[in-house]
């Protein structure tokens, strides 16, 4: 029988390993076996709970509830906020807010060399002189853990039109002084289109300085980001470790151009994750469930999963009831919503009419000759569902089928 006893020893203090060389030891400061590579990356080798567990929140792109798969116009898009809000927790930032779209990829009929993923986004350009930015805030319970802790932050990127550019991928942190899970103006101005100029964060938000070693994956440690360049039709997976300030009430994800681009120009994005330690961490796509389940807590509907939210958009998958009292009747038409999850908040409720024009207002839709229900209302919204009511119409009979369509919206988009 042959054993192997490790000493003690303060891993940090072992010198990094020449190339092609990794060290083994047990570490005093907690007693686990990890290993030092070359690049002097420290991985553990048994580690507690689910340590390589993705914080980012649709990582892989393949939730969409708002806007349409195709290249769309970005819908909100401003030079100072999250406002262009374009796949599940992912929101557009530019220079110029105009002639910039958004597409949502679908590999599965010929995969990506380098990709492992489905899915991935394109910020599409139709005019040059603009630069852009993707970004998502990591709300304050998923990212709680990591307050002292080392992370590691990773994303593929693609020049899939347009010459390679360098990119800036980083880390920002609400500081003490800010309010938990409540974001300020996200840039205190307009994002100059000047190159090397960094967008100027919002009162209480600060970038985190990646850690000097190990040295960032496919990029180079320059002030507080790390400098990717992107390849032209290459997927190229970028990465920077960083160590998350103890008094950090907040995380935002960011990944923005130095420098205008070109017409045309297309940067894409796939597989972005952020993970506890620094491991380097292949990307493993979850389950289709669970990412649908997390990006619901933000944002749910009542369409189908990919129909844009649209007035007069059919009564399929609308939550319905049945009129309780005939004619013209105050209360005569009654709704109770229930989200398919709980929230993280209270949200913000649209309702959508399902067979008219007219908006946000509750349908009758059988019976004599189908109408609007007026003075639509809601009432006792929480952060499980929403009670809706509306005034009957002339024709409405005992009974009849009554229905409308929602949005729930919690994103944190200022």
């Amino acid at each position: 029988m042959a054993q192997l006893d490790l000493t003690n020893i303060a891993i940090a203090s072992i010198a990094t390993p020449a190339t092609g060389v990794t060290s083994i030891s047990s570490d005093i400061a907690d007693l686990k076996t990890k290993v030092k590579d070359q690049n002097g990356v420290i991985n553990t080798l048994n580690h507690d709970g689910l340590s390589e567990q993705n914080i980012v929140t649709n990582g892989g792109f393949n939730i969409q509830q708002r806007v349409a798969t195709a290249s769309t116009a970005i819908a909100g898009v401003t030079t100072t906020t999250r406002g262009g809000v374009v796949a599940d927790c992912w929101a557009v930032t530019t220079s110029v807010a105009s002639n910039l779209n958004w597409a949502q990829i679908d590999t599965a009929g010929a995969q990506d060399t380098n990709l492992s993923s489905r899915y991935y986004g394109s910020i599409i350009s139709a005019t040059a002189g603009k630069k852009v930015m993707l970004s998502q805030w990591i709300i304050s319970s998923e990212m709680s853990h990591l307050r002292g802790q080392k992370v590691r932050l990773s994303i593929k990127h693609n020049q899939k039109v347009g010459s390679g550019q360098t990119y800036k991928l980083g880390l920002l942190y609400l500081t003490a002084a800010g309010t938990v899970d409540t974001s300020p103006a996200f840039l205190s101005g307009a994002w100059s289109a000047s190159t090397g100029v960094d967008p100027a964060w919002g009162t209480n938000l600060t970038a985190i300085t990646p850690d000097a070693t190990p040295t960032g994956e496919n990029g180079t440690i320059t002030g507080s980001y790390l400098n990717c360049t992107t390849v032209a039709t290459t997927w190229t997976k970028s990465s920077a470790v960083f160590t998350v300030p103890t008094s950090a009430k907040n995380l935002v994800v960011v990944f923005f151009s130095d420098a205008t681009g070109g017409t045309t120009d297309n940067i894409s994005v796939a597989e972005c994750q952020l993970t506890h330690n620094p491991e380097i961490v292949d990307y493993l796509e979850p389950p289709l469930a669970e990412t649908l389940i997390r990006c619901q807590r933000r944002f749910c509907k009542s369409f189908n999963l990919t129909t844009v939210p649209a007035q007069n958009g059919g009564v399929i998958g609308a939550p319905s009831g049945i009129i309780g009292k005939a004619a013209a009747t105050a209360l005569a038409a009654k709704i109770a919503i229930k989200f398919p999850v709980t929230m993280w908040k209270q949200p913000t409720v649209t309702l959508f009419t399902t067979s008219s024009a007219t908006a946000n207002q509750i349908f009758r839709i059988d019976g004599t000759t189908p109408a609007i229900q007026t003075a639509t209302a809601q009432l006792h919204l929480g952060d499980s569902g929403v009670f809706v009511t509306a005034t009957g119409d002339l024709n409405g009979a005992v009974g009849d089928t009554i229905a409308v369509h929602y949005t729930a919206d919690a994103e944190i988009v200022a």
